[in-house]
């Protein structure tokens, strides 16, 4: 399994910032997800792979569990987080939770919905970020593969969707922030946090009609 490299001389300070950042960037994805579950030619997650569980079965609450090996480990989507846990249930991996909009270090089986806190921890900016690398490579491999399956045009559609739920704190529209996680992949402690590009740009405002970001099922 490669590691993200992250040079321990970075200020704490600005990894923080930019692991803020990226959960902003994981909440806009989520949605992206849930948007896909729901493809005109088919679930898009099933489609890519991932091997469906259904909400009763997943032992949590919520949506169904998707998940899909990779790296010594697999990755795992819900409605509720997202991560990459390692195949031996004793180490740690890293789980995105969206209602906390964090990033946990965690280990053994995690009920979406249902946390066992103790296997949670808050962790370092550098070990959360080394942690999440098998996470945030698979995810930038899926959207290039959603981008050449779904096309363009189908995950605007998507980010005009995450726009109208929140307007005010948007990420990177699909093509620029799959050019920003690659170079935050590649160099993470030297990559421009989103918020320092975004401050100065301006999105028409767009109506809020609801704050239920679309789910997976």
């Amino acid at each position: 399994m490669s590691t993200m490299v992250v040079n321990s001389d970075a200020p704490t300070s600005r990894l923080w910032g930019l692991l803020r950042d990226l959960t902003d960037g994981l909440a806009q994805q989520m949605f992206f997800w849930g948007c896909d579950v729901t493809h005109p030619g088919g679930n898009g997650l099933r489609r890519a792979g991932l091997e469906r569980i259904a909400r009763l079965d997943s032992g949590g609450e919520g949506t169904s569990r998707y998940h899909i090996g990779r790296e010594g480990g697999r990755i795992e989507l819900h409605g509720f987080c997202a991560g990459w846990r390692p195949l031996d249930h004793e180490a740690e991996g890293a789980l995105y939770i969206r209602r906390e909009h964090r990033i946990f270090m965690t280990s053994g089986e995690t009920n979406p919905g249902r946390y066992d806190m103790r296997r949670l921890r808050s962790g370092a900016a550098e070990e959360i970020l080394s942690t999440m690398g098998p996470f945030l490579r698979w995810w930038a491999d899926y959207e290039e593969w959603a981008a050449e399956t779904f096309g363009s045009d189908w995950r605007q559609s998507c980010w005009r969707g995450y726009l109208k739920l929140r307007p005010h704190r948007p990420w990177f529209p699909p093509g620029e922030g799959l050019h920003w996680l690659r170079g935050f992949i590649a160099a993470p402690c030297t990559a421009e946090r989103p918020r320092n590009i975004l401050r100065s740009r301006r999105i028409p405002g767009l109506p809020i009609h609801s704050r239920r970001t679309q789910p997976f099922s």
